[in-house]
C-alpha cells in the first residue's frame, strides 16, 4: 500500500488557474492513486520533491482550470430530452410545432404518452400556447403532454385528460390554475401545482430508462467541462435510481441531488430519505417551490405584470405548511433549497429559513434563482451565511419574456448578480437545464459579464460581473453552495483532481463564449476528449 500510494501522476507544462494566490506561478500537478492532488507548483519543485512518476502528461501550455460545477440543472431532464422526448426548445411556430410533433408520434408507435418540452409562445409567430385542440388536431388516440419551457406549464391532450380524470369542475390545487376558455370549457393549460393532475398518471419510468437519461445527460455534461452538478428536484424514483448508479460505480459526474418535499397536484408529503454521501453523490439538502417561473409570468411579483389586470404570479406555499415540512427535515439534519424568484417568494422563504435558523444554526440553506432582492433580504442572507443560486443565461435566452411582462424598474434589477456579490453573499452559477436550450457554462459566464440578449438587448446593466468572479461563481462558489468547499471547487492539495483543459486562454479573451473544452478530467483520469 505504501507503495501504491507513492504511484503518481504529473500533470505538466500547463497554464494552470487555481484560483489560489499561493498556486499563482504553479504549472504542474501531482495526483495521487486516490484521484487527489497531491501537490501543485513548478515543475522543477514536483521533480525535485517526487523524483519520478508513474504517468506524465504534458499539456503543452494549454490552459486548465477546475472542473466546471452546474449549480441547478435538472440532469435527468436533460437526459430524457437526448433519448425518448420531443425538444422543441427553440421552435419558431406552432405550425412547425405540430409538424415535429407528428413525426415524432410516428417514429414512436409504441410510446404510450407522448411527450414534448421547451415550447415559449413568446418565441412563436402565434404569441400563444398551444392548447388542446391543437395537439388532438395531430394526435389523438394517445394522450399527449407538453412542457413549456420553463416546467411551470403544460398543456394536455383531451385523451391525456380525460386518462387524468380532470374536468371543468376538478378542483384547483392550491398554487396552480386550470387555464379555462370564456364558456369555462378547458383550454388544456396547467400552472405550477396543477401540473400534477396530469403528470401523476403518466407511467413511472423504470430504472433502465431513468439511467439511460443520467449517463446520456454525464457524457454530454463532460464535453462542457461539468464535473460536477445539482439534480435540484427528485422523487423516490429518482433517488433511489442516482444512490444505485452510485454504488454500482457508474456515475460520471458528481451529482448533489435534492428530494422533492411536497409533489406537484397533491398535498401528500414526500417521505424523507435517508443522509446519503459519498465520492459522487449527495442527497443531504430537500427542495421547495415556493412560486412561479418569470418567464411564464408566474414567479410571485410584489406588482402586477405589464398587461394584466393585477396580476402579480403564483404563490405556492402557506407558511405553516412550508414551515412544518421544512422543519422535519432540518430535525433530521438536511438543508433547506427553495426556488423562489419573486418578491413574495423571497420573502415568505426567509421568514421560514429564519424560524428554521433558531433550530439548527449549523445548517447552510439556500435559495434558487433569487429574482429579486431586497435590503432586508440581503441581511438574512448574510446572517444566515446562504447561497443564491443563479442564471445569467435566463437573460440570454428569455430575454423577450422578460421584456414583455416586467415593469422596466424590475428589468433593471432583475437577477441581481452583483448586489450578491458586492455584499459577500456566496454565488453559485447554473443553468437551469433544460429550461434553457443554452447550458454551455462558457455562454452564460459571458452573460453574466455582459448581461446580453441574443439580439444584443442589455437587461439589468448595473448587475455586470467580471469574468473572474463569474469563474469562482461556476467553481468555488457551487462548492460553497454543496458544502463540499474542503474537496473540490479548486485546484489544490487534497482536493479531487477534477480540471479540464481548454482550447483558450479566458482570461485573454474579451469574449469567453467562444472557449471551448479539450479535455475533461475526473479523479485524475481522462473521461472525455475532443475528437
Amino acid at each position: 500500500m505504501i507503495l501504491d500510494f507513492m504511484t503518481f501522476k504529473l500533470i505538466y507544462n500547463a497554464n494552470i488557474i487555481t484560483m489560489n494566490p499561493a498556486f499563482a506561478k504553479a504549472d504542474s500537478m501531482v495526483i495521487n492513486h486516490l484521484g487527489k492532488i497531491e501537490a501543485i507548483g513548478t515543475e522543477t519543485e514536483l521533480r525535485n520533491q517526487f523524483g519520478s512518476f508513474s504517468n506524465e502528461f504534458d499539456f503543452n501550455g494549454q490552459t486548465v482550470v477546475p472542473g466546471l460545477n452546474d449549480a441547478h440543472i435538472h440532469v435527468w431532464k436533460i437526459g430524457h430530452l437526448r433519448t425518448y422526448m420531443l425538444d422543441v426548445r427553440g421552435v419558431k411556430s406552432i405550425v412547425e410545432f405540430k409538424r415535429l410533433l407528428k413525426e415524432f408520434a410516428d417514429k414512436n408507435p409504441n410510446s404510450e404518452w407522448i411527450m414534448a418540452r421547451g415550447i415559449n409562445e413568446m418565441v412563436l409567430e402565434e404569441k400563444r400556447l398551444p392548447t388542446k385542440e391543437d395537439l388532438d388536431e395531430i394526435i389523438s388516440d394517445r394522450p399527449v403532454f407538453v412542457i413549456r419551457t420553463c416546467a411551470h406549464i403544460g398543456i394536455a391532450n383531451s385523451k391525456a385528460i380525460a386518462i387524468s380524470e380532470v374536468d371543468e369542475a376538478t378542483e384547483v390545487p392550491f398554487g396552480g390554475e386550470i387555464r379555462k376558455n370564456q364558456d369555462g370549457s378547458l383550454q388544456g393549460i396547467f400552472t405550477e401545482r396543477a401540473l400534477g393532475l396530469i403528470m401523476n398518471n403518466i407511467p413511472p419510468f423504470t430504472f433502465e430508462e431513468y439511467k439511460n437519461m443520467i449517463l446520456e445527460a454525464h457524457k454530454y455534461l463532460l464535453t462542457l467541462g461539468i464535473t460536477s452538478a445539482t439534480d435540484p428536484a427528485a422523487n423516490e424514483e429518482l433517488l433511489a435510481a442516482y444512490i444505485k448508479l452510485d454504488q454500482e460505480g457508474l456515475l460520471k459526474v458528481r451529482m448533489n441531488v435534492f428530494p422533492l418535499r411536497i409533489p406537484d397536484g397533491s398535498d401528500e408529503i414526500q417521505v424523507l430519505p435517508k443522509l446519503y454521501e459519498s465520492e459522487f453523490l449527495q442527497i443531504k439538502t430537500v427542495k421547495f417551490f415556493s412560486d412561479g417561473g418569470l418567464s411564464s409570468a408566474t414567479a410571485a411579483l410584489n406588482v402586477p405584470y405589464k398587461n394584466t389586470d393585477g396580476y402579480k404570479g403564483v404563490l405556492r406555499l402557506d407558511y405553516d405548511k412550508f414551515y412544518q415540512t421544512a422543519k422535519e427535515a432540518v430535525e433530521k439534519g438536511f438543508s433547506v433549497a427553495t426556488h423562489a424568484i419573486g418578491h413574495q417568494a423571497v420573502d415568505l422563504t426567509l421568514k421560514v429559513y429564519r424560524d428554521l435558523f433558531k433550530i439548527d444554526n449549523t445548517l447552510k440553506h439556500r435559495i434558487e434563482h433569487v429574482g429579486f432582492l431586497s435590503n432586508a433580504n440581503i441581511k438574512d442572507f448574510k446572517h444566515m451565511n446562504m447561497t443564491a443560486a443563479m442564471q445569467p443565461i435566463f437573460i440570454y435566452e428569455l430575454a423577450n419574456n422578460f421584456k414583455n411582462t416586467l415593469p422596466d424598474d424590475l428589468l433593471d434589477v432583475v437577477y441581481p448578480c452583483k448586489t450578491v456579490l458586492d455584499y459577500g453573499i456566496n454565488l453559485a452559477l447554473s443553468t437551469d437545464g433544460p429550461v434553457v436550450k443554452e447550458i454551455n457554462p462558457w455562454v452564460n459566464m459571458e452573460t453574466a459579464v455582459t448581461r446580453k440578449a441574443m439580439d444584443g438587448f442589455v437587461i439589468g446593466e448595473s448587475q455586470k460581473i467580471t469574468f473572474e468572479q463569474a469563474l469562482q461563481a461556476y467553481t468555488v462558489g457551487s462548492a460553497i453552495a454543496d458544502n463540499l468547499e474542503n474537496i473540490k471547487g479548486n485546484l489544490s492539495t487534497g482536493k479531487y483532481a477534477d480540471f479540464i483543459v481548454l482550447n483558450k486562454n479566458p482570461f485573454k479573451l474579451d469574449d469567453v463564449s467562444a472557449v471551448e473544452v479539450n479535455e475533461t478530467w475526473v479523479d485524475g483520469e481522462l473521461k472525455y476528449r475532443k475528437e
